[in-house]
């Protein structure tokens, strides 16, 4: 963990671990950093040090993970891993192999000593202008690794530098650099007093949920049908049936009507709008002095559609006012979709898109108008989607019988 020197600090202690690598040639070499391999090329002898390329790092990059609270409280210093790519090229009298022999003296020294060592990153930090940097004192060395190119990687990479002629080089990646964010974690409340209280049992499973007529009797079997307003939510699973049971649909208390092990009915929510919500259990556990039951053994969160339902559809002008069962949320996205009752031959549809926010206030409405120009004349069936939650169609004899609109 280090501050935003890190990056710097790096390069100049490899640039230091580099210089030293190449001594051992004895052609007094001048090692660069912070520019592109030379152009034209340097007929003395000369190692450049090029950082091209900056990237996450796959392993770290969600270690620091969750940051903040739901209120937005820092509950973490935010932390950035990255690896950093390094072209390292060689320059000199070629007659002489002198960029091979720079080249196997620099790859020699990385293979022999791939982690900065905590001395060459203080000596960096001394330099005056990355005065500040913390980098030694971060837990997570940097270690160097060499990349392997193939031709194309390797043409890719130099045509990004326009007019510069290639050199012998290598590609080296530093992994990784932990760059700490300026935000300060929020100290939590000290523990006064530590009770452990051990229950075993198993996790309640549900594995999925269902719709049930409101009216039907004890023992009825549970369907598959669209789960509208006015149907009740059974909940199919394991293990159901424990003391001291509660439900949460939607992030909002559901009232339990029936428990056994392996069905638990419920009553949809009032207030609860159109769409996609997770229903999960939850059962009492007693501890604590004094012993109180407290909701602390969950159940696994199932999905459930909770389907609109169109009361009525009128229209005015050009356009289709609308009234749905369960007030729909005003930043919801909803679309009107018709379709042709009764087509003569091919049927026709048309789907229109209702303004976004749906009214002006706060507050859910039941009522909405929505766009529909450009409709031929017909009786077409309705439909509304809510966020992908679908009002159903009214069935009778075996045929979509509404609700249905008249265009002329």
């Amino acid at each position: 963990m280090s501050n935003f020197l890190a990056v710097a600090t790096v390069t100049e202690a490899l640039r230091a671990v580099v210089g030293r690598a190449v001594a051992d040639v004895q052609l007094g070499t001048n090692v660069v950093t912070g520019k592109p391999p030379s152009d034209p090329p340097q007929q003395d002898p000369t190692v450049t040090i090029f950082l091209y390329q900056v990237v996450p790092n796959a392993a770290l990059r969600n270690r620091d993970a969750v940051t903040r609270g739901p209120d937005g409280t820092v509950l973490k210093t935010p932390q950035l891993a990255l690896d950093l790519h390094y072209l390292i090229s060689f320059y000199g009298n070629e007659t002489e192999l002198v960029p091979q022999r720079l080249l196997g003296a620099t790859t020699r020294t990385l293979h022999e000593e791939p982690t900065l060592s905590r001395a060459d990153v203080e000596a960096a930090a001394a330099r005056q202008h990355l005065l500040g940097s913390d980098l030694a004192a971060s837990p997570q060395a940097v270690r160097f690794t060499p990349l392997s190119l193939d031709l194309d990687d390797l043409s890719k990479l130099w045509s990004t530098m326009v007019q510069t002629p290639y050199a012998l080089s290598v590609v080296y990646q530093a992994t990784a650099v932990l760059l700490d964010g300026k935000s300060v974690p929020a100290t939590g409340t000290p523990v006064l007093r530590r009770r452990i209280a051990v229950e075993a049992s198993t996790r309640p499973v549900v594995e999925s949920v269902l719709s049930l007529a409101a009216d039907a009797e004890p023992g009825t079997a549970p369907d598959d049908g669209p789960i509208t307003s006015d149907r009740r939510l059974a909940v199919l699973g394991s293990d159901l049936g424990r003391r001291g049971l509660s439900a949460v649909v939607g992030g909002v208390p559901a009232d339990v009507l029936r428990a056994r092990d392996d069905l638990v009915v419920l009553a949809q929510p009032p207030g609860l709008p159109p769409g996609t919500h997770p229903v999960q259990l939850r059962y009492d556990v007693r501890f604590g002095d004094p012993a109180a039951d407290r909701p602390w053994l969950e159940s696994n969160t199932a999905p459930y559609v909770r389907r609109p339902g169109v009361v009525a559809a009128t229209r005015t002008g050009s356009d289709v006012l609308v009234r749905l069962d369960v007030p729909a949320g005003v930043d919801q996205r909803v679309e009107l979709l018709l379709d042709e009752r009764a087509p003569a031959g091919t049927p026709r549809g048309f789907r229109f898109t209702a303004p976004f926010p749906l009214a002006a206030g706060p507050e859910p409405v039941e009522e909405f108008t929505v766009p529909t120009a450009g409709v031929l004349a017909g009786t077409y069936l309705v439909r509304v989607r809510v966020d992908g939650a679908e009002s159903p169609l009214h069935v009778e004899d075996g045929a979509f019988s509404g609700p249905a609109i008249d265009f002329d």
